[in-house]
């Protein structure tokens, strides 16, 4: 299990919380300047257009996964069996996150684009949505868990690999015409912004029976997340075996978790 000082946040010289800050900052500001300039619906297209050029709709897709939250959230459980006391870091961004995500999403209902433009004008991937655009839900949970790893963990290479999907998650809401590029640097900050503030809120770890219990329970919410989130792109039969996959991986970990739970009892009760 990783000790007190290891869960603290970062402050090593490879990305100290100053640059951590910087960078929600940064997307702050891209995103202040595509209001400024006007840039949203233009930057939609061209980023659309390319997409649309350089990507196969299976790899889009399957990018856009990867703000799934279902599939994010078993990705980070696997962490949790080597360092079990980040479930409760884990428990408090991902809470966060979806009562954030859904409140914006109600409160500011912005149409997506294609509840503004005709469908022929750009290239879709998957359902046609066309309501609660406004922040990207993939876009935000997918940055809340790279922030999480970013805070947590001082390998450089992981940071980078986090942060590299993060970025296509979020540019893939793009390529499938789902988001706005409003809607993503949005996403991109609040995500952030969460991976921070729910550290914060959990320097100290929960007991190591209240980190398997939190963990037993994100591996419950993985499972019923993977077995009813709607089938977004049922044209690539590829989506639903991953969602399959991670249902089972769900299923396994929460057996785990509960096993643990109860071993330990035994152990308490000397039985």
């Amino acid at each position: 299990m990783l000790s007190i000082t290891e869960l603290t946040l970062q402050t090593d010289k490879l990305i100290a919380l100053r640059s951590y800050l910087l960078m929600i900052v940064i997307t702050i500001a891209a995103f202040i300047l595509l209001h400024v300039f006007d840039l949203n619906q233009s930057l939609f297209f061209t980023i659309n257009e390319a997409s649309k050029a350089l990507l196969p709709d299976a790899l889009a897709a399957h990018l856009t996964e990867l703000g799934n939250g279902s599939i994010v959230g078993i990705l980070a459980l696997v962490l949790t069996l080597k360092y079990p006391a980040i479930a409760k870091r884990f428990l408090f961004i991902t809470l966060m996150a979806g009562i954030l995500i859904a409140g914006f999403k109600q409160f500011f209902a912005d149409p997506r684009p294609a509840g503004v433009l005709a469908q022929t004008d750009f290239h879709i991937i998957g359902d046609v949505l066309k309501r609660y655009s406004f922040p990207s839900g993939h876009t935000t949970t997918a940055f809340a868990m790279a922030g999480f790893i970013m805070l947590t963990f001082s390998s450089l290479s992981l940071r980078i690999l986090v942060l590299a999907l993060a970025v296509l998650a979020g540019i893939s809401r793009i390529s499938v015409g789902a988001h706005w590029p409003e809607d993503v640097l949005a996403g991109a900050a609040l995500g952030f912004i969460i991976a921070y503030v729910g550290c914060l809120l959990s320097l100290k770890p929960f007991s190591l029976k209240g980190s398997y219990a939190a963990a037993a329970f994100l591996a419950l919410a993985a499972l019923i997340g993977s077995l009813t989130a709607p089938a977004d792109f049922p044209e690539i039969p590829s989506i639903a075996w991953v969602r399959l996959l991670c249902a089972s991986l769900a299923t396994a970990m929460l057996a785990y978790y509960l096993v643990r739970l109860y071993s330990l009892r035994t152990k308490k009760s000397g039985v």
